[in-house]
């Protein structure tokens, strides 16, 4: 078992500081994967019936399985991200300091097509979106062939989420508050500047996240919140501290950080039901399983399933 680089990066950026998330005014057509599971590493994704999940028990690579059938596996990297859009499988390759990659869904023709160092990575329908940790974490855009790859946000940004044909991302240089614009980056709207946010979904017109600890002795309440996009009203939804969101059309799935265990709520934060006892971080879901990862020893991190 290996220890995880990009979950200890992650795991520091979330402190100073995307079943499915789709809702349902959205087609998961449209979508490489869900705004929970990008979110939380991107390290399961389901699509026309077909699982792509990293596989712990070989360095993470990513491997594939048809309809609940045997396991095939696609490539040999650690991989991160994954997101799956016709033909074609995309991840971020930790052993090219998380350059993005592309390769056919049966594992061929794999090779990297944006050389930049990419986190929280979502294909949307012909385009790629990321944030470029090899300049000052911007957002960039990139047709899904990497070229015309591109800066579109200049800010130090997290957890970009696409919806409504906006982008909608977190600013760390203002505040970490949650933001609108176009697809170009254009058009800026600042929606919520109170809250530190973290962990952004979406889910029917509104989007979902917690105020994060910020940094400069400023502190959040951990709280889950909610903006309605029409009308730029924000509310609590939960009153516990949470982490690692991922909405699904089953409900709201965190972790609970007074109790370090995984739960699941509906919409409105009620009917809270505990799904896993253990101390999980990064909650992905897909195939009606519920994956997290576990600290099993010193440094070293654990990919665990259950059935929801």
């Amino acid at each position: 078992m290996r220890s995880l680089k990009i979950a200890a990066v992650l795991l520091v950026s979330a402190t100073v500081v995307t079943g499915c998330s789709k809702g349902s005014d959205r087609s998961l057509a449209d979508y490489g994967n869900t705004d929970g599971n990008i979110t939380n590493l991107g390290s399961v994704c389901e699509k026309e019936g077909s699982l792509y999940y990293q596989n712990n028990d070989d360095g993470y690579a990513i491997y594939k399985s048809e309809n609940g059938g045997e396991a095939v596996k696609l490539n040999s990297d650690p991989s991160y991200f994954i997101n799956v859009m016709g033909d074609y499988v995309y991840y971020v390759n930790e052993n090219d300091s998380f350059k993005i990659y592309r390769m056919k869904t049966d594992g061929s023709d794999n090779k990297k097509i944006v050389d930049s160092t990419a986190y929280y990575m979502t294909v949307y329908k012909d385009s790629i979106y990321f944030v470029n940790y090899s300049d000052n974490q911007c957002i960039y855009k990139a047709n899904t062939d990497g070229t015309d790859c591109r800066k579109i946000v200049n800010s130090i940004c997290y957890y970009p989420v696409i919806a409504e044909d906006k982008l909608y991302y977190i600013d760390y240089a203002n505040n970490n508050g949650v933001v609108e614009t176009d697809l170009e980056g254009q058009n800026k709207k600042l929606l919520d500047e109170k809250n530190y946010a973290a962990y952004l979904n979406y889910d029917n017109g509104a989007l979902y996240y917690t105020n994060a600890i910020a940094q400069n002795n400023k502190t959040g309440d951990d709280f889950l919140y909610k903006t309605d996009i029409s009308s730029g009203k924000t509310q609590v939804v939960l009153e516990v501290p949470c982490a690692d969101i991922n909405i699904t059309d089953e409900g709201i799935y965190y972790k609970n950080l007074s109790d370090n265990k995984i739960y699941r709520c509906n919409m409105n934060g009620e009917d809270i039901k505990e799904i896993s006892d253990e101390d999980g971080v990064y909650i992905n879901i897909a195939d009606n399983k519920i994956y997290y990862l576990v600290k099993r020893g010193e440094g070293d991190l654990d990919v665990v399933s259950k059935e929801l």
